[in-house]
């Protein structure tokens, strides 16, 4: 027996069929790609997290590169940064590290200088100190004291730098004691969850991604090394970084400024005492002493510190009471210099 004939269609009935056809492929597309968004929207955000991680260390690098030409330009001269990421990221960091640097100059006596609640104390192993002269940016003073010793209140702001010379009888500095606040910059770069930091203060970068902990990229510019003469001599660069005015209007670019450098330092001097002081919760300055004085750690775990010639931690091991140069009585070259830039 003979199949029926199949029913044949008419034109309309086969463009209703062609149409859920493609109705159906679409639908079928649209939720294949839109599984595929989902299931590649992490990695989309990595990818743009990296791009923005990278490109706010490159203009951070070269920013800080930046500040330490200009750091070594006569006063009054600078460039300009044309970059719309440190525009639109840039902020001031207020007092983020205080520097207190103190030595004896000359003589055989052995000074101290200390500074709690605004009250200096001066005092000298052998009272051979008989007057203190105080100076800041803006203004002199001059203290006498009694049996090499005294406690001194100043009406100077302390603000800015602030240095302090220790005479003798004969008005030779015989002890210098300095305080040296420092501001710098932060750039902020807004991740998918959280915000990069990069701070640049005193010559060093030290960048933080979110709940992580920070890395120091470079440090401050401290070192230690051997003269020609066999001699030794330690040299500290500081560098204060100053925003002039926070309010900018966008697309404008940035001018760093040379304010001059100041000296505090070029004698031969012993018994150095490095203090630093930073602000912040998570603050480098473990990372510091781990960069300086690991040497010293080192030979002195191994019993051989006797010949030991570098930084180490001055009085208890730890360093909280600064960083000095071993062997202690041996006599240096000490250079001290702070090298000012404002940011327009």
């Amino acid at each position: 027996m003979r199949p029926p004939s199949a029913r044949s269609q008419s034109a309309d009935e086969r463009a209703v069929s062609e149409i859920m056809g493609v109705t159906m492929l679409l639908a079928m597309v649209i939720s294949t790609m839109a599984g595929v968004v989902v299931v590649m929207q992490p990695f989309m955000e990595d990818l743009t997290d990296n791009r923005d991680w990278a490109a706010g260390s490159v203009a951070a690098t070269q920013f800080n590169d930046r500040l330490l030409v200009v750091a070594e330009s006569p006063a009054g001269t600078g460039i300009v940064v044309n970059s719309q990421h440190i525009s639109d990221t840039i902020q001031p960091l207020r007092n983020a590290e205080i520097w207190q640097v103190s030595a004896d100059l000359s003589g055989e006596d052995r000074v101290s200088v200390s500074l709690v609640n605004g009250i200096f104390s001066v005092t000298s192993l052998n009272d051979t100190a008989t007057s203190v002269v105080i100076q800041t940016d803006l203004g002199i003073e001059q203290w006498a004291l009694a049996d090499g010793q005294g406690e001194i209140t100043t009406n100077l702001s302390m603000q800015e730098w602030m240095r302090i010379d220790v005479l003798d009888s004969m008005n030779q500095t015989i002890h210098r004691w300095i305080q040296i606040p420092l501001d710098g910059v932060q750039l902020r770069t807004p991740l998918t969850e959280g915000t990069f930091q990069i701070n640049l203060i005193n010559g060093a970068r030290i960048e933080q991604l979110p709940n992580q902990p920070i890395d120091v990229r470079s440090f401050p510019r401290l070192h230690q090394d051997e003269t020609l003469d066999g001699g030794l001599r330690v040299s500290l660069v500081l560098i204060d970084v100053d925003i002039d005015g926070i309010e900018r209007s966008i697309g404008r670019s940035l001018d760093l400024e040379s304010r001059g450098i100041v000296s505090f330092f070029d004698d031969q001097a012993r018994n150095l005492k490095l203090l630093p002081e930073f602000t912040g919760l998570d603050n480098p300055e473990s990372r510091y002493l781990r960069q300086w004085t690991d040497a010293y750690d080192l030979h002195r775990a191994t019993g051989d510190d006797s010949e030991y010639i570098g930084f180490g931690p001055n009085g208890r091991l730890s360093g909280a009471d600064g960083v000095t140069l071993h062997p202690t009585t041996s006599d240096f070259h000490l250079d001290v210099v702070l090298q000012q830039v404002v940011v327009q």
